[in-house]
C-alpha cells in the first residue's frame, strides 16, 4: 500500500500549486515499487479491489428502492386478472376503463394483429402479382390487378386508411387497406 501516500502527497502538491501556496516547486520524492509490487496477481488484485470498492460505494450512496410500488398482487390485462381489483383501488373511473377494456378485448387484439400483419406484410404478396383484399369479415383475399381493377371501376372494392385506438385515430405507419365491400 505504497500507493497511498504517493497519492496524498501528489494531491496536496498539485493543490498546493493551484492555489500558488508556496510558490517554490516541491520536489516529490520518487518512491519505486519493490519486485513484489509489481506482479501481475498483485496488479488485478488491485485493479479488482478499486473497482469493488468503487461499486460498493455508489450502490451504498444510492437510495433503497420501495420494491412494494413495484410488486403486484396479481396480473391484469385487458380489464381481466386478479390483480385489476386491487389496481383500481375502488376507483370508479378504473374499474369502468377496465370494464370497457374487458369487453373490446378481442377487437383490440384484431386491430393489433391487422396492424402488425399490414406494418410488416403489406406487399407480400406483390412479387407473385396478388394484391391483398380485405373482406368485410376482416379476413383478406386475393385477386390479380386487373380484377382488382375491375373491382374498383365497379365499386365493389374502396380504399380504407387504417385506423388505430380503436379508430378515432389515422395510423399512418400502415399502407392504405383495399377493402371488398360485398361479393
Amino acid at each position: 500500500m505504497m500507493l497511498r501516500p504517493l497519492l496524498i502527497l501528489s494531491f496536496a502538491a498539485s493543490l498546493a500549486s493551484a492555489f500558488n501556496i508556496n510558490a517554490t516547486p516541491q520536489k516529490i520524492p520518487a518512491i519505486a515499487p519493490t519486485a513484489e509490487q509489481c506482479t501481475r496477481r498483485n496488479i488485478l488484485h488491485r485493479t479488482a479491489s478499486l473497482g469493488f470498492l468503487t461499486i460498493i460505494s455508489t450502490a451504498a450512496a444510492a437510495a433503497p428502492a420501495n420494491a412494494d410500488v413495484i410488486r403486484s398482487p396479481g396480473k391484469c390485462a385487458n380489464g381481466e386478472g386478479e390483480g385489476c381489483d386491487s389496481l383500481a383501488e375502488d376507483n370508479e373511473l378504473i374499474q369502468s376503463l377496465q370494464k370497457k377494456s374487458s369487453e373490446n378485448r378481442e377487437a383490440n387484439q384484431r386491430e393489433a394483429l391487422n396492424a402488425y400483419y399490414m406494418k410488416n406484410y403489406p406487399d407480400v404478396f406483390a412479387a407473385s402479382g396478388k394484391r391483398m383484399v380485405k373482406k368485410m369479415d376482416g379476413s383478406f383475399v386475393l385477386y390479380s390487378p386487373e380484377e382488382v381493377k375491375d373491382l374498383t371501376d365497379e365499386g365493389k372494392i374502396t380504399i380504407e386508411y387504417p385506423k388505430s385506438k380503436g379508430g378515432r385515430i389515422l395510423d399512418l405507419t400502415q399502407k392504405p387497406v383495399l377493402v371488398l365491400n360485398n361479393e
